[in-house]
């Protein structure tokens, strides 16, 4: 087993100037117009208030001091039950390290802030993790699994910048996010990741689950399972995760196009797309792998 060294700190912080901005980020954001349905849905009262006046900022400002006073004791009670959650997550990062082969440098933490919005955005070395179902007493996402799902970008990222630089290739911003969330549902679904984060199934994004390819020997199977079975290959080969994403970053830059028109159908489907039968089906239409990593 590979020596992993120092182990990066998970801080929480509240930080409600943060969610103002995030708030006026997702109501507006070019990559993900589903984004302002589902906010203006969850929170019938701001978009009445953005109705009613013109100023956004200031509404959105309004609207989240207003929310935070109605709800203080539920998002106190949140943040605590956070804390508690993330006590184990040295273990869970070691996990991660081995997982992906990375070690940190120092003085590298993360930030962890706790956000009202219904997902979790991240930003450099931030990430946002929703507390709204716990305030809305409908359910608790885990927030170790979120955090670990956030830092493997971060991760991801990082190997990025550097096999981009070195192999003078570029991925376009649609390809990136495919890539991003597939390769974390595919490891957090083997070990250590899988034992550490006690998983079963982790199916990641909706967005991610009904992405299909054509290898060249003519099998079709989903996006996921086909990274999986990339990455377990080159595991069982001896080789670093370095070298597998290399050669899967080679892969998917051939397949920018179809990685936009299916992003394309996402955001004006969003997940309604799964009620639209034809528009559905071309969504799952496999994308077909003709070069790079071996294909069975």
């Amino acid at each position: 087993m590979r020596k992993v060294n120092r182990l990066p700190k998970i801080l929480i912080s509240l930080d409600k100037k943060q969610e103002e901005r995030l708030f006026i980020k997702f109501l507006n954001h070019p990559e993900f117009p589903q984004h302002r349905q589902l906010i203006l849905r969850l929170f019938p009262n701001l978009s009445e208030m953005l109705e009613s006046h013109k100023n956004e900022k200031g509404v959105i400002k309004k609207f989240i001091t207003q929310y935070y006073l109605k709800h203080k004791d539920a998002i106190t009670s949140a943040i605590r039950e956070s804390r508690k959650e993330l006590e184990p997550a040295s273990k869970a990062i070691k996990a991660l390290g081995e997982a992906m082969d990375y070690n940190w440098q120092k003085g590298v933490n993360y930030m962890a802030k706790p956000t009202i919005l219904p997902f979790s955005p991240f930003n450099k070395n931030t990430f946002y993790f929703s507390i709204f179902d716990r305030i809305k007493g409908t359910g608790k996402r885990n927030v170790l699994t979120t955090a670990i799902h956030e830092i493997s970008h971060f991760i991801f990222f990082d190997f990025l910048k550097k096999i981009e630089r070195g192999e003078k290739i570029s991925l376009s911003s649609d390809a990136k996010y495919y890539a991003k969330e597939t390769l974390t549902t595919a490891i957090f679904n083997e070990e250590p990741l899988r034992g550490v984060l006690k998983i079963d199934n982790y199916r990641g994004n909706p967005e991610i689950r009904d992405i299909y390819v054509t290898t060249q020997n003519g099998s079709e199977k989903t996006f996921i399972e086909y990274t999986r079975n990339q990455y377990l290959k080159n595991k069982k080969s001896g080789n670093d995760f370095k070298k597998f994403l290399t050669e899967y970053v080679q892969t998917i830059s051939e397949m920018s196009d179809e990685f936009f028109q299916k992003r394309k159908i996402w955001n004006q489907w969003g997940n309604k797309l799964f009620k639209n039968q034809s528009e559905f089906a071309q969504y799952q239409k496999p994308i077909v792998i003709n070069s790079g990593l071996e294909s069975n």
